[in-house]
C-alpha cells in the first residue's frame, strides 16, 4: 500500500476510535473497539464501503448555493481549454474543483484528492485506470472494477438543466424582440485560488520580511505586492458547509476585489477620423484670441503697432494648432492612418500628421501651400464663427491673414 493511503486510513481510524474510546472504560471494550477499528478501517474494507457512499457527492465547478443557500439548480461541471487571452476565468487558471453533497462522505473527497507519487490524484488514476492505482489499491481486477466504478459516481452530474428562482439571473438581449436569461453562478475553486493568492502575497515570510524592511528603510533585494482596497465577503454564515465542501475548508471566507468604473482621464490627444481641423481643434479654446483680433480688426488707426499685434496673433493661433498636429506625430506611431478606420482623412492631412510620410513631406512642396490655406480658412472661419460681432473680413484682410499663414509655414518647413 502507499505511504500517505496508509496514513489516511490510520488518521481515520484514530479519530473513529478517539470519539469511541471516551465513552469506555471496560478493557474487553476497549479491545473490541479496536479490533473492530483494525477491521473497517483495513484497505479492502474501508474501500468497499467508501465506493458505496461516493454517490452521495458529486464534484461541481459552479456551486448554486453560493447565490443562496436553497438554490437548487443542475449540478454544473465545467471545463475548458486555457487560452491565452488574458482573461481570468475558467480553464485559464489552474484550481481546485468543489464538492456538494452529504457531510457523511466527506472522508471520501478528501481520499479522491490525495496525491499520489507523481502528483495526480487517486480520482484522476482511477478515472484513467492506471497501473500504478491498481497497485495502490491492492485488489482483484473484478473487484477493482467495481470499487472504480462507485468511486466514479461522484462524477455523473444531473444531465437536466435547471434553474432556479434563488438565483442570480440576467436578461441578455440576443436581438430587438428576444433574449437569453442568465443564471450567475460562482466559480468556488477561483474565489479559494485567488484567496490563496493573495494570502501568499501579503502574508509569505518573504513577503513579510520586504515590508518590514521597506517600513524601517531597509535595502531588501526581495520585493513585495499588494492589492489595495478589498474586502472580504462570507458565505454560509454560521454553516459553510452546507453551501460547499470548499466553502467549508475555507470557513466561508473569501476576498472581493474593488469592481467600479474606472477613473479616466480625457486623452489630450484624438486622432482624427475624416478632418483634423474639425476633431482635433476646439474653436471655443482659441476664444481669448479671437477676441484680441476682433478688437484689433475694429481699431480705427492701422499703425505699425496695430498690424504687428494682429500678425502675433496670428502667429500664436498657427502655433497652437501646430502643436495640436505634433502631439498627433509624437504620441502615435507612424503608420497609424494607414488603418481602415482612417481611410476617410484627407491625403494632405495624413502626409502632415503621420510620420509615415516624413519623406514624402520633404521631397514634395505644394502640399505645405494647400496646407497653408486650409490652415488660413479655419483661423478665418472659427474667427467668424466664434466672435458675435466679428468684423467683417474684406479680401485685403483676408489675403493678408493667408499671406501670414503661408509665411508662417514656409519659414517652419522643418516641422512641416
Amino acid at each position: 500500500m502507499i505511504e500517505n493511503i496508509q496514513a489516511f486510513l490510520d488518521d481515520r481510524k484514530e479519530l473513529w476510535l478517539k470519539e469511541r474510546l471516551k465513552k469506555v472504560k471496560d478493557d474487553h471494550e476497549i479491545v473490541a473497539l479496536q479490533q473492530q477499528a483494525t477491521a473497517k478501517f483495513s484497505l479492502a474494507e474501508w474501500l468497499s464501503d467508501a465506493a458505496n457512499r461516493a454517490k452521495q457527492l458529486t464534484i461541481v465547478s459552479h456551486p448554486a448555493k453560493f447565490s443562496h443557500p436553497r438554490a437548487q439548480v443542475s449540478d454544473i461541471y465545467f471545463i475548458s481549454d486555457r487560452k491565452n487571452d488574458g482573461y481570468i476565468k475558467s480553464g485559464n487558471v489552474n484550481y481546485p474543483f468543489d464538492i456538494i453533497g452529504s457531510a457523511g462522505a466527506i472522508d471520501v473527497y478528501k481520499f479522491l484528492f490525495l496525491k499520489l507519487e507523481d502528483g495526480k490524484s487517486i480520482l484522476e488514476h482511477l478515472e484513467e485506470k492506471t497501473d500504478l492505482i491498481k497497485q495502490a489499491l491492492s485488489l482483484q481486477i473484478d473487484r477493482f472494477d467495481e470499487v472504480r466504478t462507485g468511486f466514479l459516481q461522484i462524477k455523473s452530474s444531473n444531465t437536466d438543466l435547471k434553474t432556479d428562482r434563488f438565483v442570480k439571473q440576467i436578461y441578455f438581449p440576443i436581438d430587438k424582440k428576444n433574449y437569453h436569461i442568465l443564471s450567475l453562478l460562482t466559480p468556488s475553486g477561483l474565489l479559494v485560488e485567488m484567496k490563496n493568492r493573495i494570502n501568499i502575497m501579503r502574508f509569505s515570510e518573504n513577503s513579510k520580511k520586504a515590508k518590514e524592511n521597506f517600513k524601517n528603510r531597509i535595502y531588501d533585494l526581495n520585493d513585495f505586492s499588494d492589492i489595495c482596497n478589498t474586502t472580504s465577503t462570507a458565505y454560509g454564515s454560521g454553516n459553510p458547509q452546507g453551501i460547499s465542501i470548499l466553502n467549508n475548508e475555507n470557513s466561508g471566507k473569501y476576498y472581493l476585489l474593488p469592481s467600479i468604473p474606472p477613473s479616466l482621464e480625457q486623452r489630450s490627444t484624438r486622432l482624427p477620423k475624416t478632418d483634423f481641423f474639425k476633431q482635433c481643434l476646439y474653436r471655443g479654446s482659441f476664444q481669448e484670441s479671437f477676441f484680441h483680433l476682433n478688437k484689433l480688426m475694429k481699431t480705427e488707426k492701422r499703425n505699425d503697432a496695430v498690424r504687428t499685434a494682429i500678425q502675433n496673433i496670428i502667429h500664436f493661433v498657427i502655433d497652437r494648432i501646430m502643436f495640436e498636429a505634433f502631439k498627433i506625430r509624437e504620441h502615435y506611431e507612424p503608420g497609424w492612418s494607414n488603418q481602415d478606420y482612417y481611410e476617410s482623412l484627407p491625403k494632405l492631412q495624413r502626409m502632415w500628421l503621420d510620420n509615415i510620410y516624413r519623406d514624402e513631406r520633404g521631397n514634395d512642396s505644394e502640399w505645405r501651400d494647400e496646407l497653408a490655406r486650409d490652415i488660413a480658412h479655419w483661423i478665418l472661419a472659427s474667427y467668424q464663427k466664434t466672435i458675435k460681432d466679428a468684423f467683417q473680413l474684406g479680401d485685403s484682410e483676408l489675403l493678408h491673414v493667408k499671406t501670414v499663414v503661408n509665411e508662417a509655414v514656409q519659414e517652419d518647413k522643418e516641422f512641416f
